[in-house]
């Protein structure tokens, strides 16, 4: 071609020229599904079984071999195989012996996590729709009002009591004043001394369990704020002046508001969380030093704290509160 001469080409024509020209001249009458033949590779039959002598027959082999393979592969699926018992190394040794051992720790937080999943699950039954004037449960901020409902009181004890609005047609009767003795029968005195030496038992109080219609109206929110109710009590439960005792009722309300947070917490709410552990742990220090036997047999032990504290580490891997936890019972046993 002379200089100057323009050649008008559109782009796909050269491509498929190119692509032409490639295909003539680079297949060879070897060319495999395997990749065209660029290497020289010996001419053998097919069951040769000698060692190869130089790289020719080395690359016959090879090929033979790579056409036995399958074309297609995938990867092994992890769960055909049992997987085989392998030491966590997250989970700390029990030095202490007061410590639960490193099975108890997995065999506990495998079982709750099982039991955070079924808490979760709806159920079949189908519940009737609660009257809106009736309250199953205190108002969240009312922390006194909430440990009268865990005590068993009855509702007029933790509910707040509502104004009465009085109708405008009915402001007359209003200021009427009635005289008791007009409108009340008059007791004898046999009545009166009956009165008098037998007065009515006092009801004995049931605390409240954590039932499945309760927990359903307790939110993660309303779970960690309770939370927070039962280490400030189980604060006031290691100062015998406060009257404040912690009972396995109230363990179980913690053990079930667990089930409720969700595993990934803000800082404040892990704060929250660890603020339990450590005064489950305060509390173990207090059962191990005290010298007399519990006030009440309802009253929280020390598995109790530790099912606690390990749900805490497990789920929420605070690992370090181990430490605390033995640190704290080694102190303990050294100064006995």
């Amino acid at each position: 071609l002379r200089l100057g001469h323009c050649i008008h080409i559109r782009p796909y024509h050269l491509c498929a020229h190119l692509a032409t020209w490639v295909d003539t001249n680079a297949m060879s009458d070897e060319e495999t599904p395997l990749g065209r033949q660029i290497l020289p590779v010996a001419d053998l039959p097919e069951n040769f079984e000698g060692e190869p002598e130089d790289g020719m027959q080395y690359l016959f082999t090879v090929r033979r071999n790579a056409r036995s393979l399958p074309h297609i592969t995938r990867a092994p699926n992890p769960y055909e195989i049992p997987e085989r018992p392998r030491p966590s190394s997250d989970v700390l040794p029990a030095v202490n012996p007061e410590l639960p051992s490193t099975e108890w720790r997995e065999v506990f937080e495998t079982r709750f996590r099982n039991f955070r999943k079924n808490i979760h699950q709806p159920t079949l039954d189908v519940q009737l729709p609660r009257r809106r004037d009736v309250k199953s449960m205190p108002e969240l901020k009312d922390r006194d009002a909430w440990w009268a409902f865990l005590s068993g009181r009855p509702p007029e004890d933790w509910q707040m009591p509502r104004k009465k609005t009085m109708q405008r047609g009915m402001r007359a009767f209003a200021d009427e004043t009635v005289d008791p003795e007009t409108h009340l029968p008059a007791l004898g005195d046999q009545e009166i001394s009956g009165v008098t030496r037998n007065p009515p038992p006092t009801p004995l109080l049931e605390p409240r369990e954590p039932t499945p219609a309760l927990l359903h109206s307790i939110d993660e929110r309303m779970a960690l704020h309770l939370i927070m109710y039962f280490t400030h009590w189980t604060n006031l439960h290691l100062q015998p002046e406060k009257n404040i005792r912690v009972t396995q009722t109230h363990a179980r309300w913690v053990f079930a508001l667990l089930s409720i947070v969700d595993d990934y917490v803000s800082a404040d709410d892990m704060h929250l969380l660890r603020n339990l552990a450590r005064a489950q742990i305060s509390l173990l220090q207090h059962l191990a030093q005290a010298k007399t036997p519990p006030v009440s047999p309802n009253d929280i032990n020390a598995p109790s704290c530790w099912m606690i504290i390990c749900a805490v580490v497990g789920v929420w891997g605070q690992r370090d509160l181990w430490l605390d936890a033995e640190g704290t019972l080694s102190s303990t046993q050294n100064s006995k």
